[in-house]
């Protein structure tokens, strides 16, 4: 990786409390323009500095936290004592109160347990056949086509199959409802708007009557209106029919029917922003590890080939069943390998509600902290030759790695509730796609890396072809 702040042991002053300063900040925005300008370069070049290294975000004082018991001690054992940080405040003013970015931990422990019915093995089961469609209507008109930008293409089936999943019932339902037209629409610009929001809010320049901020703010009343229109719809619905024979159930019907130990559900307001937080949340750490999956099989038709050889014998030409996925043994240590290389999650703020000892160090109440991700994963002690795509890194038995050194649904109690649901939907997608193409590069063609709110793939040009 190149550009951005150099970062090398030799120029760093070592600090009180043995903390390392990053040097090399600008005047007012500290930190923030190497972040924004080659973060996953900042990233690895700090992972080998030291457990935790200092830094600045606009004139507040920052930790960056490489070290994986470090990690671990912040997001498990000390977990109750932080929050989630300035990110996820920007997140909360756009998602609503949700699971993934409530400050309240009393709040986010009840929802938690109200959503986890909705995201079990067995309720992820019934949504097979509908990823399964999904993969197969997105995929059918590629090999028509000179070249397809897969980073798109999987942006816009993950919206559908959440879409889907979320308000519509079962397969066969269409693309063309209401609810996914919405979806369809208002997603890429709110996905595309919340990146910088969040990594660098600047709130005067967001309330400038610009195109771009007219179009953002037209995408987030339009999505906020269709989930309040849903959840007063289902609402109705199951009014209508108590018994819950007439009608199969989505995931919201799962998630408004769930009740807590004091019987009681969630309100209205609370289901709505659960709809903002699997919608927005939900599609692009999918989409995007769909995309780098794409891109790495196109650099590598040896393990192309074995992708389509496990999927013709698991799947044959039908769809994968439940039954079937767990059977892609060699796909899911693919998988595994592309979540280490490109982590949707590649870093994760926290920020400590009183004095913390971490790594020897003391961070201040209020702090920014920040948890390397992306340099963990690339730990060179854990992962020999770290940057080199390799799936035979995971054997079988194996592709559980050992945590917290591989984090790509974070861990603890803020770890994705959506992971069964996520990995689900990306294998059959991968059976699918590669059980009826082929897809090679756009001769020429860079694909670069993405980080934002999620490291991503950015435009992916490929040319698909029929077996």
């Amino acid at each position: 990786m190149t550009g951005g702040a150099g970062v090398t042991a030799s120029a760093l002053e070592l600090q009180p409390h043995r903390v390392a300063r990053i040097p090399g900040a600008w005047p007012l925005l500290g930190h923030a323009p190497a972040l924004l300008r080659d973060p996953l370069g900042f990233l690895t070049r700090a992972y080998s500095v030291g457990d935790v290294v200092s830094l600045r975000l606009g004139p507040k004082a920052a930790y960056l936290v490489n070290g994986q018991e470090a990690i671990k001690q912040i997001l498990v054992t000390d977990a109750a004592r932080y929050d989630k940080g300035f990110q996820f405040d920007q997140l909360r003013t756009l998602m609503g109160d949700g699971v993934g970015t409530t400050a309240d931990p009393v709040k986010h422990r009840r929802q938690r347990r109200l959503l986890r019915p909705a995201f079990d093995h067995a309720h992820v089961e019934t949504y097979v056949s509908v990823m399964a469609q999904g993969a197969q209507e997105a995929s059918r008109r590629w090999p028509t086509l000179p070249s397809i930008d897969a980073g798109a293409e999987m942006r816009a089936l993950s919206m559908s199959v959440v879409a889907r999943a979320m308000f519509d019932v079962g397969a066969g339902s269409s693309d063309e409802s209401p609810a996914a037209r919405t979806v369809l629409a208002a997603l890429p610009t709110l996905l595309g708007g919340m990146g910088r929001r969040a990594m660098l809010p600047l709130p005067l320049l967001d309330r400038l009557p610009t195109p771009g901020n007219r179009a953002f703010a037209r995408a987030l009343t339009d999505l906020n209106a269709l989930a309040d229109r849903m959840v007063a719809e289902r609402r109705a619905a199951a009014a209508a029919d108590p018994s819950g024979t007439g009608t199969a159930h989505c995931l919201l019907d799962t998630i408004l029917a769930a009740l807590d130990d004091d019987l009681r559900g969630m309100t209205d307001a609370q289901a709505h922003d659960e709809i903002m937080t699997v919608l927005l949340a939900g599609t692009e750490t999918t989409a995007g590890t769909l995309s780098w999956i794409l891109h790495v099989l196109s650099e590598d038709p040896e393990a192309q080939r074995e992708v389509q050889r496990e999927a013709d014998l698991v799947a044959g030409a039908s769809p994968p069943s439940p039954a079937d996925l767990s059977a892609l043994r060699f796909t899911r240590r693919l998988v595994t390998e592309v979540l280490r290389l490109y982590p949707a999650g590649w870093i994760l703020g926290r920020r400590p509600i009183e004095e913390m000892a971490v790594a020897d160090v003391t961070i201040p109440a209020g702090a920014q902290v920040l948890l390397n991700f992306y340099g963990l994963h690339r730990d060179p002690q854990v992962y020999p030759d770290p940057d080199r795509f390799d799936p035979g890194r995971w054997r079988d038995g194996e592709t559980d790695p050992p945590r917290p050194h591989f984090l790509p649904f974070g861990l603890g109690p803020h770890a994705c509730l959506g992971e069964g649901f996520a990995m689900s939907q990306i294998l059959t997608t991968v059976a699918v796609v590669f059980s009826r193409y082929t897809v090679r590069p756009v001769p020429g063609s860079v694909v670069r890396p993405v980080a934002r709110i999620t490291l991503h793939p950015g435009v992916v040009p490929l040319i698909v072809e029929e077996r």
